[in-house]
Order: structure tokens, then C-alpha cells, then sequence
């Protein structure tokens, strides 16, 4: 046996509050179309605010290699996918960040010549990566800590259904019971010393 450092659970609780404030703050385009939300995005006074949050959000991904290396001796797979998400998170940040900065760097030509459902595009992929991605890597480090982790039973059942939820985060809906379970398992795991099994030799 052996405990879970309480700086993997201040890893996933930054992450998840960083991606929150960053994914909703931001107003990217995504979801269903919005020609009038795609101009307010794009706007100039909105480019230094919105790549601001991307840049939150990236940073508060780098907590996922905390958290995941804070599990690698559950195993160490966890570590990598972790790392995966994370990875996976800050180029989706950006991917959508970085369109504000082509808006503000590229002037009026760019802003204007650019169709918006061009620029929908790139800010929905962009938004694939740096939330849903990480949230299926992580969604199935969540699973596993369902099973292998000494977890109190709350935790390990909320583990299993946010796991899942991240998994299936592509559906948008599912994707903030697994928002909601970053803050809590964070938080839970950041203020108490979680014994977990060393892993197996076989």
C-alpha cells in the first residue's frame, strides 16, 4: 500500500477549474452554429480577454502531469494517459486561442476575409482537443481509480459515473458531471491522504 500524494488531487483541481473558467469564459464558437457569437468572438476587443482564458486553460492543464504523476505507482499507464490529456488539452487551447490572436495580428483582411463558418470550424476542433480529448483520457484514469484506488465508496462510485461521462464528453451534456468530479475528487484527494494498492508484479 501506499498514499496518493495530496498534489495529484491540487493538479486535477487546477485543471478543472483552470479548463472551466477557460472553455466557458471564452465564448468559442462551438455547438450550435452562431454567426452573431462567431463576430463577437473574433471582435478585437474580445481577442486579448478570450486568448487570455485559452492561456489559463493551457496552464491549468500542465495539473494533469501532477496529477498523473502522483498515480504512477498505481500504474503507470495512468501517468502517460495523464499526460496524453494533458498535451492534448494545452493544443486545443491553442488551436482556439490562436485564432484570436490571427483576428488581432492579421487586422481587418483577416477578420473579414476569413468566412465564419471557416473560423466555426477550427474553433470546434479546437475545443475537441483541449476539453473532450483530455476528458476521455482522464475519464478512463477515473474508472480505474474506481477499481484500484483505496477511495472512500462515494468517491469511488462518482469516479465510475464521472469516468464515463468523460468518456462520452463528445455529447457536451455528459461532460459537466465530469467537470463537477475534477473539483470534487481534487479537492478530496488534496485534503486527505488516499491509501491506494502498489501495483501489481504479475
Amino acid at each position: 500500500m501506499h498514499t496518493i500524494p495530496r498534489s495529484a488531487g491540487l493538479g486535477l483541481l487546477g485543471y478543472g477549474a483552470g479548463t472551466a473558467i477557460a472553455f466557458l469564459g471564452s465564448g468559442s464558437p462551438g455547438g450550435g452554429y452562431d454567426d452573431a457569437g462567431i463576430t463577437r468572438y473574433i471582435t478585437g476587443s474580445h481577442a486579448v480577454a478570450g486568448f487570455t482564458l485559452w492561456y489559463v486553460g493551457a496552464l491549468s492543464a500542465l495539473g494533469l502531469v501532477v496529477f498523473g504523476t502522483g498515480l504512477r505507482r498505481i500504474a503507470d499507464q495512468l501517468r502517460s494517459l495523464a499526460i496524453a490529456a494533458a498535451a492534448t488539452s494545452v493544443t486545443g487551447a491553442f488551436v482556439s486561442g490562436g485564432v484570436l490572436v490571427a483576428m488581432a495580428e492579421g487586422g481587418e483582411p483577416v477578420r473579414t476575409g476569413v468566412p465564419h463558418p471557416v473560423i466555426y470550424t477550427i474553433t470546434e476542433i479546437g475545443n475537441l482537443l483541449a476539453v473532450c480529448a483530455p476528458a476521455l483520457l482522464v475519464g478512463v484514469v477515473a474508472i480505474v481509480l474506481a477499481f484500484r484506488a483505496g477511495l472512500p465508496g462515494w468517491l469511488r462510485v462518482f469516479c465510475l459515473v464521472a469516468g464515463i461521462c468523460g468518456v462520452a464528453a463528445p455529447f457536451f451534456f455528459t461532460y459537466f458531471v465530469y467537470l463537477l468530479w475534477t473539483v470534487v475528487a481534487g479537492a478530496t484527494l488534496a485534503i486527505s491522504r488516499t491509501r491506494a494498492p502498489a501495483p501489481s508484479l504479475v
